[in-house]
């Protein structure tokens, strides 16, 4: 039994050790013609497979990022930094495994083609996230607070017509990454009414969208050359917002993203309501 100034001593070593064996492993593969892909491991002992996607689930969304997939059996997750004007959607892989001498925790972060980046910016951030990793108690603890956390910031205001051009190029590239990236994440965009209609119990404002044929600037050829329709599905308690409302009207709304059909290429946002 290790006795308590021993204890300390190894705990205050734990994350230089982390950190300098991230930096040991820390490589690049590809270029950016392709796709650049920066990965590094380290190990850590007196922790399960399962705490430690848990933490690097916490980790990871602390520093914003969205969760797109996790397989807890699998020892896989994938998250990715959220796109916006200045930047693309960035994956992030993290896969563990059990190994002798603890749980072996890998990342991998993917750049895609075209998008250059330094090794000492990103060795840094990598290594970083790595150091607060914990084994031992504070290891479970951590697992326990990561364990389900998702990134609930909402995403500002944008122009729909942006945010239909941004869904279909991903559904371009792959339609169901969409769903995977957008489902129950909070947009609020601004456009006019082309169409109010019942749906059911709920009410259907379609916004609009010009055609292809229509737009003024013309997609490039490795541009996706369809249409993505935008509905903001209102509940019954707001009646009295859709009933002041008007096709061809100017409006703000926030909602919250419901599911992205590819067969029809309409994204359907839920419980919306005029953005304060």
């Amino acid at each position: 039994m290790l006795k308590p100034l021993a204890a300390l001593c190894l705990l205050s070593l734990a994350t230089p050790a982390l950190a300098g064996e991230c930096e040991a492993n820390f490589k690049k593969s590809g270029n950016p013609l392709v796709m650049t892909t920066w990965s590094s491991a380290v190990t850590v002992p007196n922790l399960s497979t399962r705490d430690a996607l848990a933490q690097m689930r916490g980790i990871l969304v602390a520093e914003k990022m969205d969760v797109m997939a996790e397989d807890a059996d699998g020892g896989t997750l994938l998250v990715e930094q959220r796109q916006d004007k200045a930047a693309r959607p960035i994956p992030t892989t993290i896969t563990v495994s059990e190994v002798a001498s603890g749980t072996r925790i890998e990342m991998a972060v993917k750049m895609e083609r075209g998008v250059f980046s330094k090794a000492e910016q990103i060795q840094p951030y990598m290594c970083g996230l790595f150091a607060k990793v914990k084994g031992g108690k504070e290891g479970i603890a951590a697992a326990r607070k990561g364990a389900g956390a998702s990134n609930n910031e909402a995403t500002g205001n944008q122009d729909v017509f942006i945010f239909s051009r941004m869904i279909a190029g991903e559904a371009n590239k792959n339609a169901i990454a969409v769903n995977a990236r957008h489902k129950g994440r909070k947009y609020t965009l601004t456009g006019r009414i082309e169409i109010l209609m019942e749906d059911g119990e709920d009410y259907n404002l379609i916004f609009d969208i010009p055609e292809i044929s229509e737009m003024a600037l013309k997609p490039l050829p490795f541009d996706a050359q369809f249409k993505v329709s935008v509905s903001c599905l209102f509940k019954p308690n707001q009646l009295t917002t859709v009933l002041a409302l008007r096709e061809g009207q100017k409006v703000t709304l926030t909602g919250t993203v419901k599911r992205y059909d590819d067969i029809r290429r309409v994204i359907w946002l839920e419980n919306c309501v005029k953005a304060k």
